[in-house]
């Protein structure tokens, strides 16, 4: 009977020392669920230990020999701790909270195809490789008095940056849908990431609220910030990116699989992992989203009925208002920079002032690169605009 308890308490250690990844990808188990493991997996899996332990212990002194037969059981126990901290997403993708940043851009080991997210806020601009932030989702920064946390869901590619000032730095909650869930480091609460919305929690109902940012390749970062402010990275930062199971990313990517997600809840109109651009900035009401490909293929694209535009170059698209000054532009893609036709006004990739009558900056919009498959699971009634 005893041998019995010790097997059964050291099965449900592995059940929930394991459960942040399996109800993470299976539908049926609720948010809630995720939630409140997150915070009773360690005491009760510390617990369960510490009883056979201590139970062993007592068999011991009553028979006056150690009992083998508790040694799986205790192993297993053992494992169950452990995998409690390895198997959750908040160490398997550990934050990074205020990174350094180098004083010598000629020693990072980044090639000119490589993309850089750049943040612009509160008077500072900072790059970070996407390469880099892959590996730990979430990089919280500084930006004078703002406190910024770039997020970075790798299964569905969507990149937001959040302005966190209110309530801290973020990290990695667990998993939903196929697309990751922040949590506040002070409270605990749960976010969608592609939604902005909180799920769960002390600060629930709340929403994070997105700042706009740009994509570039590093080529083109330095051709338009003179002295660009870079993450530190070494070349171990830019290690091909895996899961917690070593092998099982590959497998991931190469098929339509989308895990967290079912095929029968997942829009099917395009492959899993088409890219595409979708705009989310909070002048648009209605999203709209665009073929990536599409987008890259045309350099420009106009939309006039919400007066933006996309600027598409080396697989990186980016987006403006298309106007300044009540100035309405005509813009065109001319040697790598951005030119106003009815002005002859010259704008880097990162719509900066050249030169040209139009002398100020142009106005960027949100928007997120992301796959096919998420964008149509967070933005159901989205517009598909075909060029």
């Amino acid at each position: 009977m005893i041998l019995f308890i010790f097997y059964l308490l050291a099965i449900l250690s592995l059940l929930i020392g394991t459960a942040a990844i399996y109800m993470a990808l299976i539908e049926t188990f609720p948010v809630k669920w995720l939630y409140y493991h997150y915070f009773i997996r360690k005491p009760i899996n510390w617990t369960i230990l510490i009883v056979i332990l201590l139970w062993t212990f007592y068999i011991y002194q009553q028979e006056n020999h150690f009992p083998l037969w508790s040694l799986v059981p205790i192993i297993l126990t053992s494992i169950a701790v452990i995998l409690t901290y390895k198997m959750h997403q908040e160490t398997a993708f550990k934050a990074v909270d205020f990174p350094i940043f180098t004083k010598d851009i000629s020693i990072l080991p980044i090639k000119d195809e490589m993309q850089l997210a750049i943040i612009e806020y509160d008077g500072i601009t900072k790059c970070y490789p996407l390469d880099y932030v892959i590996h730990h989702h979430i990089i919280n920064d500084k930006f004078n008095s703002r406190i910024v946390a770039l997020t970075y869901c790798a299964m569905c590619r969507s990149i937001i940056p959040f302005d966190v000032t209110e309530i801290g730095p973020l990290f990695v909650g667990s998993f939903k849908d196929a697309n990751m869930i922040v949590a506040d480091k002070k409270t605990k609460t749960f976010f969608q990431q592609a939604t902005f919305q909180s799920i769960i929690g002390k600060l629930h109902p709340y929403n994070l609220t997105m700042i706009p940012f740009q994509i570039l390749s590093w080529s083109d970062v330095k051709k338009s910030i003179l002295k660009p402010q870079v993450v530190n990275v070494t070349k171990k930062d830019f290690r091909e990116f895996q899961l917690p199971i070593p092998g099982i990313w590959k497998k991931i990517v190469a098929t339509e699989n989308t895990p967290g997600l079912s095929s029968k809840n997942r829009d099917k109109t395009f492959p899993s992992r088409t890219h595409v651009i979708g705009l989310i900035d909070e002048s648009i009401k209605k999203k709209i989203v665009y073929l990536k490909k599409e987008v890259i293929s045309n350099e420009v694209v106009l939309n006039k009925e919400h007066n933006v535009f996309l600027i598409g170059i080396a697989d990186t698209v980016n987006g403006f208002k298309n106007s300044v000054n009540n100035f309405v532009l005509n813009v065109t893609l001319d040697n790598a920079e951005i030119l106003d036709l009815n002005s002859q006004t010259r704008w880097n990739m990162r719509g900066k002032y050249i030169k040209g009558k139009l002398n100020t900056n142009l106005e960027p919009i949100a928007i997120s690169d992301e796959y096919w498959f998420s964008w149509k699971k967070f933005h159901r009634d989205s517009k598909l605009i075909r060029l």
